[in-house]
């Protein structure tokens, strides 16, 4: 008999694959990322989206993360992994009805190039809603119920089929210059078997619980990590059922082009670094993602996103891109929504801390994406919501996030001040080198960044033009 020691390790992985094509064919389906994870852009992550899970793929991995999209999305994506000796078909297509209610329909398939006739099949139907009782779609729930079909080819045990269940639950919480945190708790084939149809015979697929965590620093950058754990009691894990999965994104020319990068640890084998690209207009998208395992060898994907909306093509107006900049008393906001989109205007809903309901900041439409608060209490935190505005009814929301009025601070007032005398007297240069003296100690003030639009524009024009000041 062979020692363990003897076996080298792609003997090692070899008996592996083998043992779960004899034992479980379908498990490849449900291992939620390693080598035959779906999803590009998740993948080049290297599968750390549990907690992402904001494209059409987020079926496959956390379903409740399809109540943050907000456009109907069809996903399409072709895999070659381990050499091209399995190949992958992965379609995803997502609808968002009214109420709030999300549904999703996805296609898995799984070829393996060197077992003639060979091949994983998942169809998969899922749901996501908000929880009502957290507010801000801060709370999210969904579920997949899936159909499993495997043929292990010439040589394999027959057909086996199966049914199966995935829960999943997204939690969100945004803070102030639209950052964001995010956690996701996936449990994957919470009652998942299959039946062998040449005996008869059953088998339980093991279930994987993964908590993921992920923080924006930025609408355009973001960090993120896995931590899936096999539930399972299989000789094959030698106890080790936890792994971790990490990644990182960052998308540049405002939003179109994407660069990724990830990292996966495995059970018995070296870790995978993972690196992934994506162009991405209004409409559509394409994502590539490549890693390279010294034991596994090559894994290539490439997909295809289109983006539907009931607006004849164009985007929804979803205020998006939201800054803000403090003074004494004084809260300015600027934001911005969807190239392509359009709304009839906007409305800013405020309360401070220990109020429970919104109000009006504005009682008026507001036909500029801008707008200055006066009349704030210095040192309390308003937490404050920008709405757009279609068709006459408010639809679409940005993150609720939080905003501290404040006087500017004491080694940016003196440049300030100069600066100002400076302005006065008409010494532009002058002013505008105190006024950038005055941003370094304080980069968030309101009157500082107003001070310089105006010292660098031909007609003196600050951030709000004249009689748009009052709240």
């Amino acid at each position: 008999m062979y020692s363990m020691k003897s076996i080298s390790p792609a003997r090692l992985v070899g008996m592996a694959v083998l043992f779960y094509l004899a034992v479980s064919p379908s498990f490849a389906l449900f291992d939620r990322g390693g080598i035959l994870g779906v999803g590009t852009r998740a993948m080049g992550l290297s599968g750390a989206f549990v907690a992402v899970a904001d494209d059409a793929s987020a079926a496959y991995w956390n379903p409740a993360g399809l109540v943050q999209l907000d456009q109907a999305e069809l996903l399409g994506m072709y895999g070659s992994y381990l050499n091209d000796k399995n190949r992958n078909l992965y379609f995803s297509f997502q609808y968002p009805l009214p109420d709030d209610i999300h549904l999703a329909v996805s296609l898995n398939d799984l070829f393996y190039t060197d077992i003639p006739g060979a091949e994983e099949d998942q169809y998969a139907g899922s749901v996501a809603i908000p929880v009502d009782f957290v507010t801000g779609k801060r709370l999210l729930l969904g579920a997949n119920f899936k159909y499993l079909f495997s043929n292990t080819g010439s040589g394999g045990v027959g057909d086996i089929e199966g049914a199966g269940v995935d829960l999943g639950l997204l939690y969100r919480q945004p803070f102030k210059d639209n950052t964001e945190f995010k956690a996701g708790l996936a449990l994957t084939d919470l009652s998942t078997t299959v039946r062998y149809d040449s005996t008869g015979e059953e088998q339980s697929i093991p279930s994987v619980l993964t908590l993921g965590f992920a923080y924006l620093f930025d609408p355009y950058t973001l960090i993120s990590s896995d931590i899936p754990w096999t539930l399972s009691n299989d000789a094959l894990f030698g106890g080790e059922d936890v792994r971790l999965r990490g990644g990182v994104e960052h998308w540049f020319f405002d939003g179109r082009l994407g660069l990724r990068a990830g990292f996966i640890s495995f059970i018995t084998l070296p870790g995978e670094f993972s690196v992934g690209a994506s162009y991405r207009v209004t409409d559509w998208s394409v994502d590539y993602a490549y890693s390279n395992h010294p034991d596994l060898g090559n894994n290539h994907r490439l997909s295809a996103s289109y983006y539907f909306s009931a607006g004849g093509g164009k985007p929804e107006p979803k205020p998006y891109m939201v800054q803000s900049l403090v003074g004494d008393g004084e809260i300015y906001l600027k934001w911005d929504i969807p190239e392509g989109s359009q709304a009839e205007g906007f409305l800013v809903y405020i309360r401070s801390g220990d109020e429970k309901d919104f109000q009006r900041a504005k009682q008026e439409l507001l036909q500029t994406k801008f707008c200055l608060l006066k009349g704030a209490k210095n040192g309390v935190p308003y937490h404050i919501i920008i709405r757009s505005v279609v068709g006459g009814q408010e639809k679409y929301s940005c993150n609720e996030w939080t905003v501290t009025a404040r006087p500017m601070l004491e080694d940016a007032q003196k440049y300030y001040d100069q600066g100002v005398r400076d302005f006065q007297k008409d010494q532009i240069a002058e002013a505008l080198y105190e006024a950038h003296k005055a941003e370094e100690f304080d980069p968030n003030n309101y009157d500082i960044k107003n001070l310089i639009q105006k010292l660098e524009t031909t007609h003196h024009e600050g951030l709000v033009p004249e009689g748009e000041n009052s709240q």
